[in-house]
């Protein structure tokens, strides 16, 4: 009986939704409803943990997150949305999240902004105000910044080199982090860059193992201090 438990896994989404069906029936309905409108369970049928649904449903009651944003990412990564708006996924290479994937999604935060627009900046600089410069140096006058060009220089530096970041797929964000078994992809959880790999996989060792057991075979394994 163990064993078939182990290989099956616990089904941990029913064991909690029970528990809050007893204790909060309110945030019981809240979060059926916030699965119903996402349609999660069409989308990815079982292969979601309770840290994702939970990661989702409360990053979205506290105004975290952009579900909608996260979802459109999950969507790509199965198939079902043509294009992505942030960098490819990839692979973690490194204990403690070795075998484990990830892909970015924009969070809509002020922080994410900054982000996406400082490395803009580094990979495509200021196209108008290099523009300027070269008009300057071909007619051998010296030229001035004036007012007018203000408003072309920021259009350039964040609107227009976010716009180049999206069509080269090349945004950044947070995290969706997910394993691939049997060439079928398990959403594990959200996590942001300065979580720390070790927290991460601790919340995988928390929960996510229950639910998929496979991932024993794929994460290394971890020694403890003592």
């Amino acid at each position: 009986m163990e064993s078939f438990c182990e290989e099956k896994g616990v089904n941990l989404e029913n064991i909690f939704l029970d528990k809050f069906q007893e204790e909060s029936p309110d945030m019981y309905e809240k979060i059926n409803d916030f699965k119903k409108v996402i349609r999660i369970a069409e989308v990815l049928e079982n292969r979601y943990s309770i840290s994702f649904l939970l990661d989702l449903f409360f990053g979205f009651e506290n105004s975290l997150i952009n579900v909608d944003a996260v979802m459109h990412e999950v969507k790509f990564l199965e198939g079902t949305e043509s294009e992505s708006h942030t960098k490819e996924q990839s692979e973690f290479k490194r204990p403690p999240l070795k075998g484990l994937w990830h892909k970015h999604y924009m969070d809509g935060s002020i922080s994410g902004l900054i982000q996406n627009v400082n490395n803009a900046l580094k990979n495509y600089s200021i196209p108008y105000f290099e523009q300027k410069i070269i008009d300057a140096q071909k007619s051998g006058e010296e030229q001035y910044m004036t007012a007018e060009d203000i408003p072309h220089i920021v259009n350039d530096l964040v609107t227009s080199n976010l716009q180049r970041r999206r069509e080269e797929q090349k945004t950044t964000g947070e995290w969706l982090i997910y394993a691939i078994h049997e060439n079928t992809k398990y959403y594990l959880c959200l996590a942001k860059h300065g979580d720390g790999d070790d927290a991460i996989r601790k919340r995988i060792n928390s929960s996510c193992i229950l639910e998929f057991p496979f991932l024993k075979e794929i994460l290394p394994v971890q020694v403890e201090n003592t």
